[in-house]
């Protein structure tokens, strides 16, 4: 598996991952399960079977591994539908609010690289 990769756009190393997790967006009631398929300092690549909207603001909620549950201010930069199948694909831009949010955003990517360092020593 390839642990990161950086297109010449990137600010930031993105690592591929495969984690459920849930999205509120701005203006609807409830959240919406999605997969984050990379993540990155600056934010993340996403799936759903939900249609998303480019400049939409959202919450992405993380369950992490000590039981807490992560929300990461984002907003959807965009979005297009995945040919062949009933799936949507985002690129969301994470927009903390403050230095704990921007910590929390931290702090989840280093697991993520953290975990995945793990698996390929074991």
């Amino acid at each position: 598996m390839n642990l990161a990769y950086n297109s010449d756009k990137r600010r930031y190393v993105r690592y591929e991952l495969l984690d459920y997790a849930a999205m509120s967006v701005d203006g609807n009631d409830g959240s919406v399960n999605i997969v984050i398929t990379d993540i990155g300092l600056g934010g993340i690549q996403i799936r759903s079977r939900h249609e998303l909207i480019s400049g939409t603001k959202c919450i992405v909620h993380v369950a992490c591994m000590n039981g807490v549950t992560l929300e990461l201010r984002g907003e959807i930069r965009h979005a297009t539908s995945v040919p062949n199948s009933d799936l949507y694909s985002a690129g969301v831009r994470f927009i903390p609010e403050n230095h704990q949010e921007r910590m929390s955003v931290a702090e989840f990517v280093h697991q993520v690289f953290q975990r995945q360092a793990d698996e390929l020593a074991s």
